[in-house]
């Protein structure tokens, strides 16, 4: 009885258990199937549509006008079904090698894009306009700046505003396929083209008239700077680096002689005489306007002469006819009558020596300034008085000084970029507070001074033949020498009209011996075509 009883309870729990695994063993099985059918689902999710990528989405950089410097031009992009009609219809467009590479490639039974002259209609043919970012003649490449392989900005404001230029979007023709992974015939593709995106950006200073004029005055420099600025906010309007290189093919520049990426306007030079207006500031801001000094071509300092560039002297100088000739023992001696610390103070109050920027994430070069001890010592504060020494700016910093001269005795700091677009809204940008560094009055007389500069001194090649005009020359000694000759740095910086000044215009040549006309030239070129451009009156 007990043994009877044991084997149905024995027989109990096999039944217990064998049912148990089964039920374990359906399911795991039914978990398996469940996960396969979802990993199929998705993976006919995935392989429902097929995606032709034809070029990356990124953001635009316009002018003040909101002409777009990127994404200026179009180019119609055609996905071409593998069907004969498609075939036959783009064989009548297409012809060589653009046509043989679009046929081999539709052998693949997928469909396949190319750059067409125009739109086709046809089925089987897909046309979209693509914006093309940068080309062979985009403007101011070096203050644009350029991007990488995957579409972001490596230098100027394309790296600067990268955060909101940039996109992973992309312009793509979709194509609907069947569950055996073709595409399905006689539905023609979607086209993912989010234009908003192109249309946020940036809005920089530069105007794209004023751009073209400096560029091409720019191109009688083999190396230098072209800067044009707005004289009341000092706004750049124009902006040119020489040489210049071909943005859509960086890579070929890279080792190139002559440092074709190196952006000059924001790079520090030796400046030379165009500093001595910074100098006849500050003597006038101290009283000494009236100063008279009689050049006889060498000034003996300390235990050596310092010359000036004519030999047997200018004779008896005043502050105006010594920038007017750019003489240099009457700034010497100015200077000493000054001392170190007023031009010192001149100087740093116009941002010389200092990095600043011109628009978030892009600055100038800071430069360098002597020491202001160094100046006790006379040798030092003559040579920094002539704009030589261990002075070095750059072209965009000399524009604090003469926007200031030109206006009011003040200057904003030069600024590159007017606003912002993002989803349709413009943010302006703050361009910052002016600085003040001399009176209207010394602004006033300098004016006058510097007018005879171009009217009866050294810079009579700079007189335009349409305007009025004011500034100052240079020829900067860089102590480097190439074929036993000293390499000789030219600057022109300048305004006009004279007396009711609208363009700040900075000229910097970096060899004199590699230009094909003076920078005093290429000013006066580009103040005569910007007046008939803008119609400006004397």
């Amino acid at each position: 009885m007990e043994n009877d009883e044991f084997q149905k309870m024995f027989s109990r729990r096999c039944v217990l258990c064998f049912s148990l695994v089964a039920l374990m063993f359906f399911s795991c099985v039914l978990r398996v199937a469940v996960a396969a059918m979802s990993d199929y689902s998705a993976v006919q999710q995935a392989q429902s549509s097929y995606r032709l990528k034809a070029g990356n989405l990124r953001g635009t950089i316009y002018d003040r006008n909101m002409v777009p410097l990127t994404n200026a031009e179009t180019v119609t992009v055609a996905a071409v079904s593998p069907t004969p009609r498609a075939a036959t219809a783009i064989s009548s467009v297409l012809n060589g090698e653009e046509l043989e590479n679009v046929l081999e490639r539709l052998q693949s039974g997928k469909p396949v894009l190319c750059r067409v002259p125009q739109s086709i209609d046809c089925d089987g043919i897909t046309c979209a306009q693509v914006y093309v970012h940068n080309s062979s003649e985009t403007q101011a490449v070096h203050m644009l700046g350029y991007t990488d392989h995957d579409g972001h900005g490596v230098s100027g404001l394309e790296k600067a505003y990268d955060e909101l230029l940039y996109t992973d979007e992309a312009v793509s023709f979709v194509y609907t396929m069947d569950g055996l992974g073709g595409i399905l015939e006689g539905i023609a593709p979607t086209v993912e083209n989010k234009t908003s995106i192109i249309a946020a950006g940036v809005v920089s200073t530069l105007d794209v008239n004023l751009q073209t004029i400096a560029e091409q005055a720019a191109q009688r420099l083999e190396s230098g700077a072209v800067i044009i600025a707005d004289c009341a906010t000092s706004k750049i309007r124009a902006s040119v680096s020489r040489p210049d290189f071909d943005v859509t093919n960086v890579s070929a520049y890279l080792n190139e002689d002559g440092a074709p990426l190196l952006n000059r306007a924001t790079a520090a030079y030796n400046v030379g005489s165009i500093f001595k207006p910074c100098v006849a500031a500050a003597g006038i801001e101290e009283g000494h306007a009236a100063y008279v000094y009689e050049c006889t071509g060498t000034c003996h300092i300390i235990d050596r002469d310092f010359r000036c560039h004519k030999k047997d002297g200018h004779g008896l100088m005043t502050l105006q006819s010594g920038l007017a000739n750019s003489c240099n023992t009457y700034f010497y001696n100015f200077a000493f009558l000054l001392g170190g610390d007023n031009i010192y103070h001149m100087a740093s109050s116009l941002n010389f020596g200092k990095a600043f920027p011109i628009c978030t994430g892009l600055s100038v070069a800071a430069g360098s300034m002597p020491k202001r001890e160094s100046l006790s010592n006379i040798a030092y504060l003559a040579n920094f008085s002539i704009g030589q020494g261990e002075l070095l700016l750059s072209p965009i910093a000399m524009l604090n000084l003469y926007a200031a001269i030109a206006g009011d005795g003040g200057y904003y700091l030069p600024s590159l970029v007017e606003a912002t677009v993002s989803d349709g809204v413009r943010t302006k940008v703050d361009i910052g507070a002016k600085t003040r560094v001399m009176s209207r009055e010394t602004a006033a007389l300098l004016r006058e001074y510097l007018t005879s500069v171009i009217t009866d001194g050294t810079g009579v090649s700079a007189a335009p033949k349409t305007v009025t005009a004011a500034g100052k020359t240079a020829t900067a000694q860089t102590g480097k020498y190439e074929n036993g000759r000293e390499i000789c740095q030219g600057w022109f910086c300048g305004f006009f009209p004279a007396e009711q000044p609208r363009y700040t215009v900075i000229v910097f040549s970096e060899n004199t011996e590699k230009q094909t006309a003076s920078c005093g030239e290429i000013f006066a070129e580009i103040a005569d075509r910007v007046t008939a451009l803008e119609k400006i009156d004397k």
